[in-house]
């Protein structure tokens, strides 16, 4: 059975137009529910996926200033959280620098667990909520 977790990362990323501009969010939770940080940014022109590792990406990063013990990791993206899994194979050749990418930072932690949860889980709207909003200020909406 794993480690149960101390800290708790949603991540999420879009693109509007697939490719278009795209955004990335993450947000980060102790086990008591508090809210340890979140944030958003706007990356330029990607693809959904490319947008779901780089949130990803940077929520790993993030995520190692707070603990190297046992972290779990939360994103809607089925594809992602698969290939990260290693349940789907990894077709593409610029995601799988993503996933290289993502099994050299899971080492920063003593257990690491990437699930995959619904778009409709609550913590996951925090997040949605961040990246629309820095899709809608780069719009000017």
């Amino acid at each position: 059975m794993p480690d149960s977790p101390n800290v708790l990362v949603y991540s999420d990323g879009a693109a509007r137009g697939n490719p278009g501009p795209a955004a990335i969010g993450y947000a980060m939770f102790n086990v008591s529910g508090k809210c340890l940080e979140r944030n958003g940014r706007f990356i330029g022109e990607h693809t959904n996926n490319v947008a779901e590792y780089e949130a990803l990406l940077w929520a790993l990063d993030r995520a190692s200033s707070y603990t190297k013990e046992a972290v779990r990791f939360h994103s809607d993206s089925e594809l992602v959280v698969h290939q990260v899994n290693g349940v789907y194979q990894v077709k593409k050749e610029h995601l799988r620098k993503y996933v290289e990418r993502i099994q050299q930072g899971r080492k920063m932690f003593r257990s690491f667990r990437l699930i995959h949860v619904p778009r409709e889980n609550p913590r996951l709207q925090v997040v949605d909520n961040i990246v629309n909003k820095v899709l809608d200020e780069r719009e000017g909406g």
